[in-house]
Formats: structure tokens, sequence, C-alpha cells
């Protein structure tokens, strides 16, 4: 891929040249051009900053690694997620050697493209509770970031189909609301829930009100597209003359004198390194996600002081928390095949034409000229949050997606890629059980000093025994749902995933170990904290801890991972940077209740 550079007017012309599908080169920067603000990152956080400051009048440069090609329509129709994991639009991360999950190399999606991992994600809305927000405060002393103080965030950004509300924002550039579109074994899992029990939940962003129950998820999407960081903030960027981005681009270290950071410098090629500078009062702000973020700092001296001198790098400030407190939700499925008289039900039926490779023609039309059918769903946005065990009156602790089809590996991550090389796709449906609140922590290390070395991921997942058992009572109350239910009872056939053979503890941690995959909500590298908490990297305005000009402004900074998915809380925690670095502040919500 060829590094490109794209100021405002290339950027209007380039916009219309990714829509034709043609490209052209474009001469890079010079050395040492100065910017008021430099992002390392054009993912999500980095979009939505690059849209803030610029409206504001900033020089910003975006140097992205990443394609520029947010646009394709494998990114913009829903159901073409199935067509990203594991492209050219995926770093392909993959974890070392996880200790608990059999010692297998876990995958992890992230984004490599303008958009960042709101381009490839399954687009969920879900932002966790009241108390996931209340709790930063109590546990890491932060202050500022309790629910009452984030919401406004969230409803700035948010243009929801629900309208204005207490809970949910109109008028913004976020895309929200259920998918126009609804499986019949969609319905049937909600019966199957209410015959268990579970309440109904209309609005999982609803803080008045517990997140236990079953219902839709909200998804990021605007009628029956999907909404990205790309094309919902960077684009309304493109007539600004102060914007630069550049693409297929790396940083490789963050220039610091005298403990202020004065620029970055980045390969544009093999032995094509160059300098970006910010001027006087300016500042460095990482958005590259918590694995790159991390690993940026490490390579300029920034981390455990031992970690880096082994590597050989001049430490230039000990911060011991750098790459550590990883967080991501753990995932288990169980999946079933449909009985006789069940097929041609599941969502694969719908999309593919009479079994076979070749979509079928209908949802096609579909979405094309009125963007509704299969094709606006990701598959799993129907499901709910529960409490494994005898779990009460507290947070949910599990996750179930349901999926209105068979999965094809017992990895629900093998499965997505599989399905792009399968022609007979027998009808079925699964559950994805996830670890809503996790407790394990892993880290983020240095390989080597060269940059172009990928950093160690060492994800821990399922360290913490809380974490294996809440997957072991999702995995069995997903099965519950399945055969103690009528709902299902019509269209049950065989269980495919785990199988009927593992039934006890020791049996459900070995398969958990042996499939266990990610749900794709990577955060905490950099977490914040308070003045005198020796293991945070950023104060609560998320500077970097001892060093001026530098901020991470994206899910590194996050200090524990919220009961949802995490792509809205970057979206919030970047809007909340906007507003530090403007010296802004949207006032508090008053009327939340306390928690």
């Amino acid at each position: 891929m060829e590094p490109q550079v794209l100021t405002a007017p290339r950027l209007r012309n380039f916009l219309g040249c990714c829509r034709r599908r043609q490209r052209s080169q474009v001469d890079l920067p010079k050395d040492a051009t100065e910017f008021d603000f430099i992002l390392v990152g054009g993912g999500t956080a980095g979009c939505v900053l690059a849209n803030r400051l610029t409206a504001a009048g900033k020089t910003v440069l975006i140097l992205e690694a990443g394609r520029p090609d947010y646009d394709a329509s494998a990114i913009r129709i829903p159901a073409g997620v199935l067509r990203l994991f594991q492209t050219k639009y995926d770093w392909h991360y993959e974890t070392q050697c996880e200790k608990h999950a059999a010692d297998r190399h876990v995958y992890i999606c992230r984004g490599a493209v303008l958009g960042g991992s709101s381009c490839t994600n399954v687009c969920l809305y879900t932002r966790g509770s009241q108390s996931d927000f209340d709790s930063w405060g109590k546990e890491f002393g932060i202050k500022g970031w309790s629910g009452q103080d984030v919401l406004p965030y969230f409803k700035k950004t948010e243009d929801s189909s629900r309208g204005a509300s207490k809970y949910h924002g109109s008028g913004g550039e976020w895309g929200t609301g259920c998918v126009p579109y609804q499986n019949p074994l969609g319905r049937l899992f909600f019966q199957a829930c209410e015959e268990l029990g579970s309440p109904a939940n209309d609005d999982f962003n609803n803080w008045d009100k517990s997140q236990l129950g079953h219902g839709r998820f909200d998804v990021s999407q605007r009628k029956g597209e999907r909404v990205d960081a790309a094309s919902s903030m960077l684009e309304a960027c493109v007539g600004r003359e102060n914007l630069t981005v550049c693409t297929g681009v790396c940083a490789r270290r963050i220039l610091i004198k005298n403990g202020v950071a004065t620029g970055v410098e980045y390969s544009a090629g093999a032995g094509d390194v160059r300098r970006a500078c910010v001027r006087a009062g300016g500042e460095v702000l990482l958005t590259a996600g918590a694995i790159s973020s991390p690993h940026l700092l490490l390579l300029s001296g920034v981390g455990p002081k031992d970690d880096l001198k082994k590597h050989g790098i001049e430490v230039v400030k000990d911060l011991p928390g750098v790459g550590k407190n990883l967080q991501d939700h753990p995932a288990a499925l169980v999946s079933y095949e449909c009985s006789p008289e069940g097929q041609g039900v599941a969502v694969t039926s719908k999309i593919r034409l009479w079994g076979t490779s070749v979509p079928h023609p209908l949802p096609v039309l579909q979405w094309l000229f009125t963007r509704t059918g299969p094709l606006t769903s990701v598959g799993c946005d129907h499901g709910g949050f529960f409490c494994s065990g005898d779990k009460k009156d507290t947070e949910p602790d599990v996750q179930v997606r349901f999926l209105a089809a068979r999965a094809l590996s017992a990895d629900g991550m093998s499965t997505m890629t599989k399905f792009r090389e399968t022609k007979h796709l027998p009808d079925g449906f699964s559950f994805q059980v996830i670890a809503a609140r996790p407790h394990s922590r892993g880290q983020i290390t240095l390989q080597s000093k060269d940059p172009s070395q990928r950093p160690l991921i060492d994800m821990q997942y399922c360290a913490d025994e809380r974490d294996r058992k809440a997957l072991r009572d999702g995995l069995r109350l997903s099965r519950r749902l399945a055969t103690e239910t009528k709902a299902f009872a019509p269209y049950l056939g065989t269980e495919v995933y785990p199988g009927d053979k593992a039934q006890s503890d020791e049996d459900l941690d070995n398969y958990v170990a042996m499939t266990l995959h990610s749900a794709n909500a990577v955060v905490g590298t950099c977490r914040m904290g308070s003045c005198d908490d020796q293991k945070a990297v950023l104060d609560d305005e998320l500077k970097v801890k001892g060093l001026s000009g530098i901020r991470v402004c994206d899910a590194s900074a996050i200090p524990r991972l919220p009961g949802g998915q995490s792509g809205s809380s970057v979206v919030m925690l970047a809007e909340r940077a906007a507003d530090f670095i403007l010296k802004r502040h949207l006032v508090p919500e008053t009327e939340m209740p306390q928690k």
C-alpha cells in the first residue's frame, strides 16, 4: 500500500476517487512540517478529534498506518463484516500463547483503515451501566468521569432513531438504533428468554433501570448502513483547509525534548523516515488504540524502565503502568443445527441462493434500493445481559448474543472467515457467551526496539476464575434457552458445539480453553488514575504523567472495561478529550439517579 497524504482539497478529490475505486499518488509532507496537533492513529478516536479540533480552527495532521478506503462496500453494508476479518482491512493481531486457553494464539481483529475498528466491528452500541463509570472514580480516584459526567458526551455525538431523551441524543453525527430486520429465530429467542423468567429490556442504554434482560441491541447504523468514525466524523472535515490526513505511514517514536513532546518521527516506506513537528503549545495525541498507543510510548522511552533498558531504549520517563491493565471480553459459544422442520429459516438461508455460495439477489436488491432486509444485520443484534450463578443484586457479568445461524467452528471468529469459504451452510442458531465485566488483566510488551516489529500481546484470558465461571454459566444458560423452552422445540436439532458430552465444570472449562475467542473490546493499557496512583499512566485529562504535550485519547485510557461494547465509550472519551484540549466543558446531567 502506497502512502498518501490528503490535505482538504486532495481529500475531497480522494473521496471521489475512493467511490470510483481509483487511486493517485501524492507527495508526502516535507520534513518538520508544523501542526497544532498530531494525531497518531486515524481510528475511532482520531476521527472524532480531527473533526472537533479542526472545527475550532486548529491545524491537524493524522498519521494513519492503515488504508484510506473506508467507504468500501464490505464496510458500508453491515452484513459485510463477514468479509472484513483477516483481510486487508484488518491488522490480524494474535496474542502470545494463552495459558488458560490451551496455550493457543488468540486472534484479535483491529481495523487497518481510516475509522479503525469502528469499520470492522459488529456495530453494537451498548455503553454499559452508570455504575461502570461511577466505579472509575471509586476504584481509581479519577475525578470527573462518573456516569453523570460522561452522559452528556455520549449524547453529544449520538443521533438516535429513538429521538432525544434523558439517555439519548438527537442530531449528532453518530446514528444509532435497532436493525431494520428481524429473523424469525430472533423472535423465538425472546420467547425462550421469557419462558425462563428473563425480563424484556427495550433499551440497554437506559440507566434508569437494570441492564438485566433480553432485547434488541442498539447498533451504529443509519438507514441500514454502517456508521463508522470515518464516514460520520472525518468526512465532515472535507472542506477544512487545516486538516492533513496521511495514510499508509507508521509512527516510529514520539520526539521528546526536556520532557516536552515536539513531534513524531514516522516511516513513509522502506528507508524513508520523516518528522512532523508540533508548534509551541501544541500536542501529540495518541489515538492508535490499546495495542499501538502503548507500543509507541514504549518505543519512545516512556514505560517501565527495566523493560526499556532490556531493549536498549533510553528511558525518557519511568511509567510502570504503560502496557499493563490490558482487558478484553472473552467469548465462547453454543450452537445447534435446525431440525428438518426448521430448514430455510436461518439468516444464512436468506442471504445465500439455494444453499450455495452465490448471494441471494433479493437481499442485495433490498439493501441497494431500500436499505432494509438481512444485509442490514451483523447477525448478533439480539441478545441480553444476565447474572451468573446465584447473583441477584450485582451488575450482569454475562452477555449473550443470539445469532440466527449455525456456527461453522467452535471459535466464533473463525466462523466469520469460514463463512465466505463455505458453499453449503446448514441452518441453525447459536449463542455467543461473553464475560461482560472481565476480571483478568494482561499486558502489552516490547518484542524489539525496531518499530516494524509488533508488540507482544498477553491477554491472560480467563486467568481469573470469575471469568471462567461467567462463561460456564453462560453456556449452561444458553443450553437451557435452546432445550428447556417451547419456543425452540420445533426447530431444535443436534447440539454442534460444545456437544452433549461436555457437561461438568471441567468439561466446559476445557471446551472454553480450546475455543475461547475475542469479542473485540481491547482497552486499558494506558489507564487514567489519580495523581498518587503509581500504576496510572494518565491524569484525569488524559495527559501522560510527568511529560508535557502528550495525551492518550483512545481505548488505552479506559481504566476498567464497561459491561458493553467499547466503541461508544471511545467516542465519548474522544469528545471529552477535545473539550479538555479546547478548555470547554459540557454541563453534567443533574437528574441522574445516584447508585
